[in-house]
């Protein structure tokens, strides 16, 4: 879609009103297609209707709660189109994009953190491998909580307020969730903080779009992706400086009043705080306040944007080009019935996404949310898990082996790892002050030896035996000895409320990898699809993205190479981002004021519950061969692609 076509849908205005005429009436509404006027009259028959209003103009609230009445939502559409034109592109809107992205990073960093503390966490809170998974879970219930709360409250408190209070509950319990001593009250610090991050991405969207003109709206948009998916780099970059990438050094950080992983979620916080620093220069959507009446504000920001922008020529609208004023009607009497108006106004958005006009394209757009977050929620952990299998893989290929070896008088005081005894003796030994990783003695003989000191991971004994042998201050207890004879044991250590046997090789590297494989493509792909939406329209890149990540979908099946299945897996998710970019793009462009940041709510939130279903299933897939999970990926990547060819393009009316 070319710039003109663009333009297509825009009519400037034609000359100043007179006083006293509402100006929206005389200017705007000229040129405007019968068409158009007629779709957002239905719509606005649909919205008064939802809202229980005998009139027959389009209903919608002020801030305070007031149902306000006006001529047409396209008259208020088409004079904020002109004034932000007039406004221009520059270095508001930059800046405007760099504080909302650093916003919606927070989004990313709390997913992708999850997996760089469940180590370090595991230790610490002793988590059972039943509940490793819940604290990813717990995060993508809140994020879809909070996409919904906020994505309601946004049209009705205004966005930039919307915004700032999603991001200062995110602030605060990410902050408070690095002190939790104990894994409950972590747990629900982390969906708090999970709650208010959900309502990030929905609000921040809509937000840009409605600063930015239409000509450079699908770019911003992009540039707000690019650093939304930037947010997971960031939460494994900062991994690498500040967690630790063994299992040793985990369990020595365990030993520390403020572990590394506690400072790693104060560290990861850092961008959501800083862009709520930056909102507070940042003003309010210039289309919610004309929305909700607020005309004289509006104009007074067009203003402020223009002298930031410094465009050329003189700003030429004024206060008496301003749409005229609207009656408000069905005011609330009292505090109770301003309650009741609220909840009701709040919970009628939802209504509306399902009445006749928006029903199709809801379950259209829900739908391809749904999935595509499924499939590439699902891939993130299909890869993780294949990159660590391969290099479990790897490990075990080289086990050493030892066999028929008489060890006497040896002081073994450096870790030991990837071992295996058999048949050997062990007398007058001691193991002293070490990691004993992967290690295991089969039919081995232990006489006067003395374990001090030690921790094991994944070590067992297996019908060895032990004469008079000392267990002072280890890890060692009953589940390590298998059908072993033991005679005059000597044990002396604390007694432990966490007996599990941790897992040394963590990985990190590799997760690190599988997620970089991932990440990078989406940033690359985020900031071409706002050039591509721009000039070729939003539902055919949609096509092409979800076309192409289908075909690497199926490709991916047939590699075998883990750098192989990281990238072209990777580039089918960054893909898949790109195409929900330019979705969410016709979803802010096709619903009307106060229904758009509800309906991308709604979506995210679909999102989040089709990674949540996601995540446990694509963990149960084989690693041994990529075909199954690519089996799965393009048989749900077909619904948004079939969601994006029957949607259109909309006029590009805000």
């Amino acid at each position: 879609m070319s710039d003109d076509s663009e333009e297509a849908c825009l009519v400037r205005p034609r000359s100043p009103s007179l006083s006293g005429v509402p100006a929206g009436t005389m200017q705007y509404t000229h040129g405007i297609s019968n068409t158009q006027l007629q779709a957002h009259n239905n719509n606005s028959n649909h919205s008064t209707q939802s809202h229980g209003s005998n009139s027959t103009a389009r209903g919608s609230q002020s801030e305070s709660g007031e149902l306000i009445d006006y001529s047409d939502d396209v008259i208020l559409s088409q004079f904020h189109a002109d004034a932000i034109k007039q406004a221009g592109f520059g270095k508001f809107q930059l800046i405007a994009s760099i504080i909302s992205g650093l916003g919606l990073s927070g989004h990313a960093i709390q997913i992708y953190a999850v997996f760089y503390i469940i180590p370090s966490a595991e230790v610490e809170y002793c988590i059972l491998d039943t509940e490793k998974s819940w604290l990813g879970s717990i995060t993508l219930l809140g994020m879809a909580l909070g996409a919904l709360l906020w994505g309601g409250l946004a049209g009705r408190t205004g966005r930039r307020k919307s915004l700032l209070s999603c991001l200062a509950v995110c602030g605060v319990f990410s902050v408070i969730a690095a002190f939790m001593p104990t894994y409950g009250p972590f747990m629900m610090a982390r969906f708090c903080a999970a709650v208010g991050i959900g309502g990030a991405l929905p609000t921040a969207s809509v937000y840009l779009c409605e600063l930015t003109p239409v000509n450079f709206r699908a770019r911003i948009l992009g540039l707000l992706g690019a650093f939304g998916v930037a947010g997971g780099l960031v939460a494994g970059a900062i991994a690498t400086i500040t967690v630790p990438a063994t299992g040793q050094k985990v369990m020595l950080e365990n030993k520390e009043h403020f572990s590394a992983w506690h400072r790693y979620l104060l560290l990861s916080s850092l961008p959501t705080f800083a862009s709520i620093l930056g909102l507070f220069w940042l003003p309010e959507s210039p289309r919610y306040l004309l929305e909700n009446s607020r005309e004289v504000e509006a104009l007074t920001i067009y203003q402020k944007i223009y002298q930031s922008n410094r465009t050329r020529g003189g700003y030429a609208l004024t206060e008496l080009e301003l749409p005229g004023t609207r009656t408000h009607r069905n005011l609330p009497t009292s505090v109770l019935q301003e309650m009741a108006t609220s909840i009701a106004l709040f919970f009628g958005s939802f209504a509306q996404l399902f009445n006749k006009l928006n029903l199709k394209q809801t379950l259209l757009l829900f739908a391809a949310w749904t999935t595509t977050i499924f499939v590439y929620h699902g891939l993130t952990i299909y890869i993780a898990e294949y990159s660590k299998s391969t290099e479990s893989e790897n490990y075990y290929r080289n086990t050493i082996n030892k066999d028929s070896i008489s060890y006497e008088n040896n002081d073994f005081n450096k870790s030991i790892e990837n071992i295996i005894y058999t048949n050997c003796r062990f007398v007058n030994c001691t193991f002293r002050r070490m990691f004993i990783s992967h290690v295991t003695f089969n039919n081995c003989t232990f006489q006067y030896t003395e374990f001090t000191n030690v921790k094991t991971s994944r070590t067992q004994f297996k019908y060895s035996t032990f004469d008079d042998v000392g267990l002072i201050d280890t890890d060692l207890t009953e589940r390590h000895f298998i059908n072993c004879l033991m005679n005059n044991i000597t044990t002396l250590r604390l007694l432990s409320t966490c007996d599990r046997d941790f897992e040394y090789n963590i990985y990190l590297d590799s997760l690190w990898k599988s997620h970089f494989g991932a990440l990078l493509p989406g940033i690359i792909f985020m900031l071409m699809v706002g050039e591509g939406s721009h000039r070729f329209g939003r539902s055919r890149v949609a096509i092409l993205c979800f076309g192409f990540s289908i075909c690497l979908s199926i490709t991916f099946a047939f590699l075998y190479h883990d750098l192989q299945v990281v990238w072209t897996a990777g580039s089918a998710q960054g893909l898949m981002l790109a195409g929900i970019a330019a979705l969410t793009l016709l979803a802010i462009e096709n619903y009307t004021t106060m229904l758009r940041c509800t309906a991308l709510g709604f979506f995210v939130c679909g999102g989040h519950i089709g990674a949540l279903i996601g995540a446990p299933l694509y963990a149960s897939f084989p690693v041994a061969t990529s075909k199954v999970a690519a089996i799965i990926s393009t048989i749900f990547l077909s619904v948004p692609i079939s969601s994006a060819i029957i949607l259109k393009d909309p006029c590009l009316l805000l």
